[in-house]
């Protein structure tokens, strides 16, 4: 069945119903040169990169006035723990830092003013982000807040020539475009998107062998709904071809193992939308207006990462990984800014805030020494297919 355009709790100015009338025209207009159906992934990438009704081409997505919340907004302590696993790295492989999906560069000034004051600065530090409106916002908030350092910064939507000590990705893999399908008889069967009067909606494709073969056999009953992102894997192998040697690949995202990403009980998959800090799990509304999301199957890419000749040197939670780190508050006690830094920590270390359901994983290009952030809490065995 087709999808409603216009959620009833979605309250859209007048501005913003013009520009999702304007939105889904075009999308309409793409589906029909595409003989009338999108893959999902297509859809996910028309949606959030194109250049005409992209959403993170033209929404301000981040804090307070945007969709969600990332670990970089809710305080500088994050990048600042990250700053000290980059630094015992540089130690030993000096070179650039690349941080993939970079944003509008709050990570990365973090991350510099800490390496600054550690006296562990990298050659360069290359923010590598699609939007051209948040490569203008990272270049006038380093330009402000670390003017300092602007010489050691390029901002460009292409991966860089020379081979980087570290890459990061923080909260990237899960914005890339994914494949859904559904169960039927056994085989996978890719869901794709169409248009039917002034909607959009599923329609089953036909039995996908590749897909029902890489997927495997688990018992799933009839209908399961999920997601596989080929995007994600790609991206490993990508990432590995521009790491140097000693260097290190460190993924930060939400997500499970396979055995749990597609857990039976698991029915519909992981597939997660954000508006005005709004969650809910339909996909073809406000298309161009909303964040569309899967989690990350973390057993998919340390497989990548394997393939790639990587080394997985670590995956753990977000909240052992900060905490090996030495994640604590800095300002001075029963000050603002203390009591501000230790209500960020619960919500980046907390259970049922981010520290659990937020991993970390590493890849290094060849055996380095052992990494700081993962000294506390090693899940590599979790990683295994069940």
């Amino acid at each position: 069945m087709p999808q409603a355009a216009t959620p009833a709790w979605a309250a859209l100015d007048a501005a913003q119903e013009a520009t999702l009338v304007r939105h889904v025209r075009i999308l309409r207009t793409r589906i029909a040169q595409a003989g009338g159906v999108l893959s999902f992934a297509e859809f996910m990438e028309d949606v959030l990169y194109g250049a005409q009704i992209g959403y993170y081409t033209h929404e301000t997505v981040f804090g307070a006035g945007g969709d969600f919340v990332t670990a970089p907004a809710l305080s500088a302590l994050f990048g600042q723990c990250l700053a000290r696993q980059c630094a015992q790295i540089l130690q030993h492989a000096p070179g650039p830092i690349i941080e993939a999906g970079a944003g509008g560069g709050r990570l990365a000034v973090d991350i510099l003013g800490t390496l600054e004051a550690l006296g562990a600065l990298p050659t360069q530090y290359v923010l590598l982000e699609r939007s051209a409106r948040h490569r203008q916002e990272a270049q006038a908030l380093i330009a402000r807040e670390i003017p300092q350092l602007a010489g050691r910064v390029i901002i460009t939507d292409t991966w860089p020539g020379a081979s980087a000590s570290v890459i990061l990705a923080n909260e990237l893999l899960d914005a890339l475009p994914a494949v859904r399908f559904r169960i039927r008889e056994g085989q996978a069967h890719p869901l794709l998107v169409c248009a039917e009067k002034d909607a959009f909606g599923w329609r089953e494709g036909a039995a996908d062998a590749r897909l029902t073969e890489t997927l495997g056999t688990r018992g799933w009953p009839e209908g399961y709904t999920s997601e596989i992102s080929w995007t994600g894997r790609r991206w490993v192998g990508e990432a590995a071809a521009h790491l140097g040697a000693g260097g290190l690949l460190l993924i930060i995202d939400y997500g499970f193992p396979a055995h749990e990403f597609y857990h039976p009980q698991r029915h519909d998959g992981t597939l997660m939308c954000h508006f005005r800090h709004h969650a809910h799990g339909d996909p073809l509304v406000l298309p161009g207006l909303q964040d569309i999301t899967v989690h990350v199957d973390f057993t998919a890419i340390a497989e990548a990462g394997h393939t790639a000749g990587l080394v997985l040197a670590g995956y753990t939670s977000q909240a052992a990984f900060l905490l090996s780190l030495g994640l604590a508050p800095r300002a001075q006690p029963e000050s603002r800014a203390h009591r501000d830094e230790v209500n960020a920590i619960k919500r980046l270390t907390l259970p049922h805030e981010m520290g659990e359901l937020f991993k970390v994983m590493a890849f290094t290009h060849g055996e380095t020494v052992p990494l700081a952030g993962f000294h506390l809490l090693d899940r590599r065995p979790a990683l295994d297919r069940r």
